[in-house]
């Protein structure tokens, strides 16, 4: 009679209704299955029990054991393994049968799951059985899998916590499945819970609105924000909140958080519970001795570039001062640019705190990996199709033969995505070329210890590799973009009306590149490539009209001279009057450094004034022209912002000179103005918006003959909110229909100040901002600080890509100051649209 060992290979039977469990559920160890009889027997067959719907292919494919082999317990539960974790099925067992020839039968059988018919939604009513399915992977047809099952539960509750439902409970009808093979999900959908309050305890160092920007949840605003309650955001602001610390030097800092619900339980009031700790100080930095890693055989060395001491005065951070990670970082940064100008670029910085006895202090342990020195070889540059190489290569400043500086590599990549005219750039130094080609082992440019140790190692070239610099070229790889543009839109505005523009304007253009042919100007070939600049516009309006042409070439002749001209002919209709004037300039500039820049400009204006009225200003009259007049200024900038468009820190100040000779009447004037504009991040919240207080100011000053009415300086509209365009100023004494009476039409001045502070603050997305502003300042005939006005308001700014870089700005302002005559205006906005 045949023997037979059964194995339960999945442990106790199933319930009636089962929990959901993980799809894989390893076998349990049976005695029998290890039977000292059955090893190593032969396998005389594998029989397979209980397919309905799955294939036996299906199964031989997932099987280890075969008939043939030699009988291995392991193998089988490894197979049981295997089987279950298809998913296919709920049970599965395998049994070994001894055959009265000795060879062993296996036998697997297998309770396949049973299929799902249909997928069921029950209790939701905040969120639809459509928005449900998207996150459900299984799906009706299907067998039934249990740790699909428990993703489904983990999404649905996922989901319904988006919304604001924390209490939500999902369950799943397991006798419906077994009876109908309909898949039942009931949800226990339970109030919205809506955080109320933040509360944090315990926190003795920093102000609560300080911990409050490092997390992620967020109160409840009415119609702004859901303010949902999460229990996986508050597990990651509890670890936000704990990095926050441990970066300002409370090592031993502890953490909770507790929710508590209001009695309806749709409100929440959250506490974040610290323990501080102590703040560790730093006692002193100790520069480890490393392996060179490009030594082979090497034993731990100090550095041999920079001694310990040199390190340890480069550090920011200093005895006594709390370890911060912010001085940390800058020390790392530090002492890695000073390796990276040397040529050592492949230097590597790694710190280590260690606590030191019972006080609160910690060892700063570097460990510096400094690598060969490196020189600058060939810049190599690829992915310019259009662009010519000396527009690139005049932002890429490495100098071949030079120690190759990894803080240039680093600013040399800013500087070309800076220029605009590419999407990508990457630079990289290339692997150092060999050692016979370009004889890397000479001692130019070693130091005396470096020269010795080389001329001893000269016999073995490795060693001598090693100890001379390499030369490494560097790879520049630039992806270009498309920097032409036909723009065709319509703009409006309380200062400048209504008006549409055609313009073609190309920021990589190239003078010197006429089309060898139509196609080639159709298909953009044609000038393009040098890195100029071009705009052709062409913008009537109901109150402003401007034709204009501009031209600016960066590099002159390949210096850091800029030329720019300009020239425009402008349409200017005003209450009573109308100004139509042609200008024409041409002017040169040179940065200073990074920060700095100075130009001188030259140019010519045709300003004839008609459209005369009976209320038009007797000093408008008098200066109708045509004048022809020629000027020169001089200007002189300073800006340290971090973006050119919408910046969050830095400062721009600016300062010019302007000389103006009428030709018409031999009258001379001049002109200085200074101004000075401050960003400041005030706050930034947990999506990384920030909001930026702006402070400006200006002042002018017109000294010399008298300037006409149309040359001198003005305030309002968007320049002064709260104030009609150009109404602060002095206004006139007498109009053509009465002369001896003063009316309120504004004439200029010749002195101008302006101060003026806004705080925009982020409210949806990127895209929609908030302003509360105050716009000071006056402009009188002589210096003074009379008739000062004074306007506070709120406003809006609609940020859209597709629509330029400048945002719709709308702004209420309330004058509370206000002059003899002005105009005031409680709304004002300026908005472009291109199509």
């Amino acid at each position: 009679m045949a023997r037979t060992v059964h194995q339960a290979a999945n442990g106790p039977a199933r319930p009636a209704t089962p929990p959901v469990a993980p799809s894989v559920a390893p076998p349990t160890d049976s005695p029998s299955i290890n039977d000292a009889a059955l090893a190593d027997r032969p396998i005389a067959a594998v029989t397979v029990r209980g397919l309905v719907r799955v294939s036996r292919q299906t199964i031989d494919n997932n099987l280890r054991v075969a008939g043939g082999q030699p009988f291995d317990a392991a193998a089988i539960r490894d197979d049981v393994a295997t089987l279950y974790r298809l998913g296919q099925f709920s049970t599965v067992t395998a049994d070994a049968t001894l055959r009265p020839d000795g060879t062993v039968e296996v036998i697997y059988t297998l309770l396949e799951q049973p299929i799902i018919a249909e997928l069921a939604f029950v209790g939701n009513n905040v969120v639809s059985d459509q928005e449900i399915r998207k996150v459900v992977p299984l799906y009706a047809g299907g067998p039934r899998d249990d740790f699909l099952l428990e993703q489904t539960l983990v999404r649905i509750k996922e989901l319904y916590r988006t919304k604001g439902n924390y209490l939500v409970e999902v369950t799943v009808d397991e006798s419906r499945l077994q009876e109908t093979g309909i898949l039942v999900f009931r949800i226990m959908e339970g109030p919205r819970v809506r955080v109320q309050d933040i509360v944090f305890v315990g926190n003795a160092s920093f102000e609560a609105d300080k911990l409050y920007s490092q997390i992620k949840t967020r109160t409840a605003l009415p119609l702004l924000r859901k303010g949902e309650l999460d229990e996986e955001r508050l597990y990651d602001d509890v670890a936000a909140l704990d990095t926050f610390y441990k970066d300002m030097g409370f090592v031993d800092v502890r953490i909770d958080r507790r929710v508590q619900l209001s009695p309806d339980s749709k409100e929440a009031k959250v506490t974040f519970l610290i323990e501080e700790g102590r703040r560790y100080t730093l006692r002193r930095s100790i520069v480890k001795p490393v392996v060179a890693d490009d030594v082979p055989g090497s034993v731990a060395a100090a550095p041999r570039v920079m001694s310990a001491q040199q390190i340890d005065s480069l550090l920011v951070i200093r005895p006594g001062d709390f370890f911060t990670k912010l001085m940390l970082t800058k020390s790392v940064e530090t002492i890695r640019d000073a390796y990276f100008l040397l040529g050592y670029i492949d230097a590597d910085v790694q710190t280590q705190s260690v606590r030191v006895g019972e006080e609160p202090q910690v060892d700063l342990v570097l460990s510096i990996k400094e690598g060969p020195r490196s020189i600058a070889g060939l810049v190599l540059i690829q992915g310019n199709f259009l662009t010519k190489d000396k527009v690139i290569r005049r932002l890429v400043r490495l100098q071949p033969g030079r120690p190759l500086d990894g803080r240039e590599i680093e600013e040399s990549t800013d500087r070309l995505k800076r220029s605009g005219l590419f999407n990508d750039v990457r630079i990289t130094a290339q692997r150092p070329r060999p050692h016979d080609e370009d004889a890397v082992g000479a001692t130019a440019g070693l130091t005396d210890e470096e020269a010795i140790a080389a001329k001893a190692a000269s016999a073995d070239p490795d060693a001598a590799r090693r100890l001379s610099r390499q030369i490494r070229d560097v790879l520049v790889e630039v992806k270009e973009k498309n920097t032409g543009a036909v723009n065709f839109g319509v703009g409006i505005g309380t200062d400048s009306g209504a008006f549409g523009e055609v313009s073609i304007s190309q920021r990589n253009f190239d003078i010197a590149d006429p089309p060898l042919s139509f196609d080639e100007f159709i298909s953009g070939r044609a000038f393009r490539g040098a890195g100029q600049t071009f705009n052709l516009s062409i913008a009537p309006g109901t109150e402003v009209s401007t034709y204009s042409v501009t031209f600016g070439e960066p590099h002159l002749f390949e210096s850091d001279v800029g030329l720019q001209f300009r020239s425009f002919y402008r349409t200017r209709f005003y209450d009573t009057y109308d100004e139509n004037r042609f200008a024409t300039s041409l002017g040169i500039s040179r940065r200073l450094g990074d920060v700095w820049s100075a130009g001188v400009t030259a140019g010519f204006n045709n300003v004839e004034l008609g459209g005369f009225e009976s209320d038009t200003p007797l000093e408008v009259v008098a200066d109708e022209g045509p004048a022809n007049i020629l000027w020169g200024a001089f200007s002189l900038s300073r800006t340290d912002t971090d973006k050119a468009r919408r910046p969050s820190r830095g400062t721009q100040v600016d300062l010019s000179y302007t000389y103006f000779y009428d030709l018409s009447d031999q009258t001379s004037w001049n002109m200085l103005r200074l101004g000075g504009t401050a960003v400041f991040t005030v706050d930034e919240d947990y999506l990384g918006r920030k909001s930026t207080l702006k402070l400006d100011g200006s002042v002018g000053y017109i000294f010399g003959d008298d300037a006409p009415v149309y040359e001198r300086m003005y305030l309002g509209g968007r320049s002064f909110r709260g104030f009609e365009y150009r109404s602060v100023s002095p206004k006139s004494q007498g109009s053509v229909g009465q002369p001896n009476t003063p009316n309120k039409e504004p004439i200029g001045g010749e002195w101008l100040v302006f101060v003026g502070a806004q705080y925009e603050f982020p409210i949806v997305g990127d895209f929609l901002s908030g302003v509360l502003f105050t716009d000071t300042g006056t402009v009188t005939e002589d210096v003074s600080f009379d008739e000062y006005r004074v306007a506070v308001g709120l406003g809006v700014r609609l940020y859209i890509p597709q629509l330029g870089p400048a945002p719709l700005a709308f702004d209420f302002a309330f004058p509370l100051v206000e002059g003899e005559g002005d105009r005031t205006q409680v709304f004002s906005f300026s908005a472009e649209f291109p199509f």
